[in-house]
């Protein structure tokens, strides 16, 4: 379990990882508005608050979405749409569609690049030391998926992901329907970090409206 420093202030940068913001999360629980990464939190959108956050450590920042990239345009990071198309039903793909179109993206733009992290866009009190630690993991042992594990909980969207698995992660999920990300993850080398408890949850997901209250009050 990594030993933190409470006066870490200023995030840490490792180099060669590249950072992924998955947007394509629908909100229902949070009722009628705009999309939920567009919620107002402390005068500013949800969003912003995970990018400004997360962009400081890597080396670049892409923003995963699903639709239209219109909604995604003004927060200066460029913005990949998955190709997959909603379920009969009308729902989206899910992250694991996100993932793979941030790793596409990486393939073309950061060919060096070897591992991606991603963080959904509802957790807009990530830690400015998240990558320093998780890159640190993936060196003993190193695992294909690294995902945050907090009180007993993991976080399967908040993961390292080697790129050597694209192609296996773009078969599971356009040929073979796979939409969640633990299943495929637990497919491969997967491993878990256990995050230090803190008296706040730095890695609280943001899913109605009272969830968004207690992230403006723990920002406050």
């Amino acid at each position: 379990m990594p030993r933190i420093h409470p006066a870490i202030a200023r995030p840490v940068r490792v180099g060669g990882l590249i950072g992924a913001v998955l947007v394509g999360g629908e909100g229902r629980r949070m009722g009628a508005g705009p999309p939920k990464p567009l919620r107002p939190l402390a005068g500013r959108p949800m969003l912003a608050h995970v990018i400004d956050r997360l962009r400081p450590q890597v080396m670049d920042l892409v923003l995963s979405a699903h639709g239209e990239a219109g909604p995604w345009r003004g927060f200066d990071v460029p913005v990949v749409l998955d190709s997959l198309p909603r379920d009969p039903d009308g729902r989206r793909p899910g992250p694991l569609a996100g993932v793979l179109a941030a790793l596409e993206w990486m393939r073309r733009h950061h060919p060096a690049a070897s591992w991606l992290l991603t963080v959904p866009s509802d957790v807009p009190l990530l830690p400015a030391d998240l990558t320093v630690y998780l890159a640190g993991h993936m060196h003993v042992p190193e695992a294909d998926v690294l995902a945050v594990r907090y009180r007993g909980r993991t976080h399967h969207a908040i993961a390292i992901w080697r790129v050597e698995l694209l192609d296996a992660l773009r078969t599971a999920v356009s040929e073979e329907g796979v939409r969640s990300i633990e299943v495929f993850a637990r497919r491969h080398d997967f491993a878990t970090l256990d995050w230090p408890r803190r008296s706040s949850d730095p890695f609280l997901n943001v899913n109605t409206v009272a969830d968004l209250a207690r992230a403006e009050a723990m920002l406050r």
